[in-house]
């Protein structure tokens, strides 16, 4: 008890640093309950906390990590000042949240993320998740999948980028746990929600099996377009207008809208550029002005192959384009 009412007297913060966990535990509750408290975003109380909110979500002591985590989410909620801790956080809930066994720290963990994309965040929280896909952890490669498709859904693809996404959702359906493929085919299933057909081809090298799997589950999608129903703080007249035609009666209230299509996504955007002049063969120049046809040929079809990409990166094709002009 005697230990007990010494780091009692401390003030909040200095509770949260504490080396005993019940310590940091108490200071967490008690941050919790000022940082609901304080009506001020602006507040010089937020200051103090800003260099320990990393440590709130990646407290060693299952426990206190679990109050750190409800007094971080409330932080990212009210405080000015959290868009400046977005990449230190969210890196923190990859690496030591989305790997815990209790499914309300990954909830918690999870919340804490949308909430950094609600205050403009958007592309420092999608490039966390993105990084957590590379973990070697699958619990925490299955959280990441399932917070970047519970962040589409909710605030939609013009939030949320989908290249750098669609880019890295192939190589989820080659892993070798079911959990993440699994995932990853819900997340394939909201993304064609919002952008349709654009999605097909790059998938197009993935298994035949999970394709077919893919394709079963798009044609039960309706073919009205999502609508967003989560919005940015800078969005509020949106948001605004949303909770009226909810209160109305949902989608009837929307009039002209609720017939629309989803909208049209280039799928040559969503495409990665190929870069292909230095795969060239080092004797490509020789063999395409060679006098024999067999020469030229081998040349051609060497060039064939790599064209056959779809997307060429930029680049300087002024000699190719030149000794090309001069094959007979």
């Amino acid at each position: 008890m005697g230990d007990d009412s010494e780091w009692m007297k401390l003030p909040i913060d200095q509770k949260c640093e504490h080396k005993v966990w019940k310590a940091r535990l108490n200071g967490y509750e008690d941050a919790l309950k000022l940082f609901q408290r304080i009506e001020d975003e602006k507040s010089p109380e937020w200051g103090k906390y800003l260099g320990l909110l990393k440590k709130f979500v990646t407290d060693s002591n299952a426990v206190a990590q679990l109050k750190g985590l409800e007094a971080a989410l409330a932080y990212v909620e009210n405080a000015h000042l959290a868009g400046k801790t977005s990449g230190e956080v969210v890196s923190g809930v990859v690496s030591k949240v989305f790997n815990q066994p209790k499914a309300r720290a990954k909830e918690l963990g999870s919340d804490i993320c949308l909430m950094y994309i609600e205050i403009e965040k958007a592309e420092v929280v999608q490039d966390e998740l993105i990084k957590g896909l590379d973990n070697k952890n699958p619990k925490i490669v299955v959280t990441c999948i399932e917070t970047l498709r519970r962040a589409l859904s909710e605030f939609g693809s013009k939030i949320i980028t989908l290249k750098p996404v669609v880019k890295v959702l192939p190589k989820q359906f080659e892993s070798r746990e079911k959990a993440v493929r699994d995932e990853a085919k819900l997340l394939a299933v909201e993304i064609y929600k919002w952008i349709r057909d654009a999605l097909r081809p790059p998938l197009q090298g993935i298994n035949s099996v999970q394709l077919k799997e893919l394709e079963e589950e798009w044609v039960k999608l309706p073919t009205t377009a999502p609508k967003q129903s989560r919005f940015l703080r800078s969005q509020q007249a949106l948001k605004a207008k949303f909770e009226q035609q909810q209160a109305a009666g949902g989608d009837e209230a929307d009039g002209d809208d609720h017939d629309k299509p989803a909208p049209q996504v280039d799928p040559y955007e969503l495409l990665e550029p190929v870069e292909i002049l230095s795969k060239l063969p080092k004797d490509f120049y020789d063999k395409i002005e060679a006098k024999k046809w067999q020469e030229r040929k081998e040349a051609m079809e060497a060039l064939e192959t790599l064209a056959k990409n779809p997307k060429l990166e930029n680049g300087d094709y002024g000699d190719l384009v030149r000794a090309l002009k001069k094959v007979q």
